[in-house]
This record gives C-alpha cells, structure tokens and sequence, in this order.
C-alpha cells in the first residue's frame, strides 16, 4: 500500500514511533534494530513500511532498511509467525545475523528470541533458505560497517559460534547492569575465540569497562 512514510519524528518508543506529515500523525510499530537507528526527535525521518489489514485493524510497521522489511515480510508470510514475532526476531538480529543464521542452520541460536521454540526455529530456517538470497548485498555490506563503526549493538562475526557466545556475553552483562552492552565494543572476535569459557570473557570485557 505504501513504500515509504517521510515525516518529523514526533514520538520515539521502544516498540513505535510517530510522524507527522503536515499535522497528522501516523502510528507506526518499529523493531529494536531499526528503534536504534533513528534520529532524534524533531528531526525529519524516513521509514520502509510495511501495511498489516485485519478485519478490525490496520497497522504500520516501519524500518530503516528495505532489507528489513522484506525479511519481516517472508517471516510473517510463514505459518505460525505474526507481526508480533517477526518484530521480536528482528529486534533480537539484524538482517546480517539473520542470513548467517539461516545460512548455517543455526536454529538453536533463533530460540534466543523469546516465545520461539526450537521446532519453530528450524521451520523457519527451512523457509527463508530461499528468501535471503533476494536480499540487497549492498545494504548487508552497510549494515556491517553500521555495527563495526558501534552503531549497532549486536555482533559483526559472520561465525555463528561466536554469535551465540557474544549473545550469552550480552544477557550476562545486563544481568550486571548494563543495559544494551556493545558486546564487539569490549572483545574481538579473534579475542572470543581464545577464551575458555564465557566466564573468562566477562572478566576480559569488565577489566577493560573498568579501565
């Protein structure tokens, strides 16, 4: 229905934004990736969208990339997946993250997204095998040099070994208090991969915060 909304951000939660264009606000749900992204309130914004129709309702979901919204897209397409899922997977790995995962196999690592059990993940695995390959390279590569610059919270790795241990290192340091830790911050990957265990790793990442 639309492509794209332009406005000025007037209201930047977590889970939704609006914007106004020439005085009417429009309700728009967002993802955490794409929430992290966005510009400060007053400013101009622009958001990919995506139109949802119910019976008794009709919802705008927003992100910053095209990328995005095609995967929120082939997700919700998959039997058993809503908009309230798919905004939860995509608020848990960004598109990269999600093609590696994908790629690889690696259900287990998607059952970090609360509400999705194992039989789910591997369904979904199985049915966006094909859907990823249609993605924008070009944005992935931005998407990369996003998270490498600290932009973004999660890992740059394409290992998804890795990827589940810098997502355990991330719940660890919340559960320490700090909130939205940059994980890629603290330790590199080549760092990661000689530690023993994950407790070892975040005595590495407190030494360094304390410094």
């Amino acid at each position: 229905m639309f492509e794209y909304i332009s406005g000025k951000l007037t209201i930047k939660k977590i889970d939704y934004v609006a914007l106004d264009i020439n005085g009417l606000a429009y309700k728009v749900y967002v993802s955490l990736k794409t929430f992290e992204k966005l510009d400060n309130i007053g400013n101009d914004e622009k958001l990919y969208v995506y139109t949802n129709v119910k019976e008794d309702d009709i919802s705008l979901y927003g992100f910053k990339t095209q990328n995005e919204r095609e995967l929120f897209k082939a997700l919700i397409s998959i039997s058993g997946v809503g908009p309230k899922l798919g905004i939860a997977i995509l608020s848990t790995f960004n598109t990269r993250e999600i093609i590696d995962i994908v790629n690889e196999n690696e259900s287990k690592i998607f059952t970090r997204v609360p509400g999705l059990g194992i039989k789910k993940a591997q369904k979904i695995i199985l049915d966006l095998k094909d859907k990823v390959k249609k993605l924008d390279l070009t944005e992935t590569i931005e998407e990369i040099s996003d998270i490498s610059s600290g932009k973004l919270i999660t890992s740059n790795t394409s290992n998804p070994k890795l990827l589940l241990m810098k997502e355990d290192l991330k719940l660890a340091l919340e559960s320490l208090g700090y909130i939205n830790s940059d994980v890629s911050k603290w330790i590199t990957d080549k760092e990661l991969a000689q530690v023993k265990d994950i407790s070892e790793a975040i005595k590495m990442i407190l030494q360094k915060i304390q410094k």
